[in-house]
């Protein structure tokens, strides 16, 4: 029997990367997956390769900056699996939004009020509509857990990704925030703070060559770049009873970059 088992998961930004690790691993722990993100091809194909593992999971495509659509997703979960257990706001845009939304990571001056917005709604707005309207369905069952995905980003300042960097301090701050007051409910919250991590979100700005990997991976103590399993690893333990002293905690797990 899995450490998760019959609890049921609502994972957003879970049709790649990191997410999508945390989605798979969260089934095989015996946990009911409600996969969300912004697209229907990505999020079929994730069902898919849970339920071609013998588990369970249903899609639910949104936009975490919308109200509307926030609501929508987690009604499939109440819908379909009765409740929820697991709230993991992994969803979020970081230097790829470039290519795929023409959003711009830059800095203070030279950032868009356009792109300030947008930044902030999807990566910190979509966390508290996510928290505003998943935590009384957890509170529902007596018990559950947050898991917020911040960045290393919230713990040092760099020259560009200034609202990143912002979004990513907020979500930390509103982490605390939701531990110091849902706990008495029930509540968990924690946040998972990546360094660099080998997904697609940074294949075409971090990791475009293997000089630069090599670089990445010689300037932390561990001598590699991270993999979304090691993330999905973390989350599982925050996801788990095996944590259940832990709360209000903003978890680096960037190979000791931060150290």
């Amino acid at each position: 029997m899995g450490v998760l088992e019959g609890r049921v998961a609502l994972i957003t930004g879970a049709g790649r990367g990191q997410g999508l690790s945390a989605a798979r691993l969260f089934a095989r722990e015996g946990a009911k997956i409600v996969v969300n993100d912004l697209d229907q091809e990505s999020v079929s194909a994730a069902v898919g390769a849970i339920r071609d593992d013998g588990r369970e999971a249903v899609g639910a495509v949104g936009d975490v900056s919308k109200s509307a659509e926030v609501k929508s997703t987690l009604a499939v979960a109440k819908d379909t699996f009765g409740g929820l257990d697991i709230l993991y706001n992994n969803a979020g845009i970081g230097f790829s939004a470039k290519k795929r939304m023409g959003v711009e990571m830059t800095d203070t001056v030279s950032c868009t009020e356009e792109d300030w917005d947008r930044i902030l709604a999807i990566n910190l707005t979509g966390v508290f509509l996510m928290c505003k309207y998943g935590i009384p369905m957890l509170i529902e069952r007596g018990k559950g857990v947050v898991i917020n995905t911040a960045s290393v980003a919230a713990l040092r300042g760099g020259p560009s990704a200034h609202a990143y960097t912002a979004t990513k301090g907020g979500v930390v701050a509103l982490t605390r925030a939701l531990a110091a007051t849902y706990g008495k409910q029930g509540v968990r919250a924690n946040a998972i703070l990546p360094g660099v991590i080998d997904t697609d979100m940074i294949h075409d700005t971090m990791l475009t060559s293997n000089t630069v990997r090599d670089a990445i991976s010689q300037r932390t103590p561990v001598g590699r770049i991270g993999t979304p399993d090691d993330i999905a690893e973390l989350a599982l333990y925050l996801a788990s009873d095996a944590s259940g002293f832990v709360t209000g905690q903003a978890i680096a797990i960037d190979g000791g970059m931060t150290a």
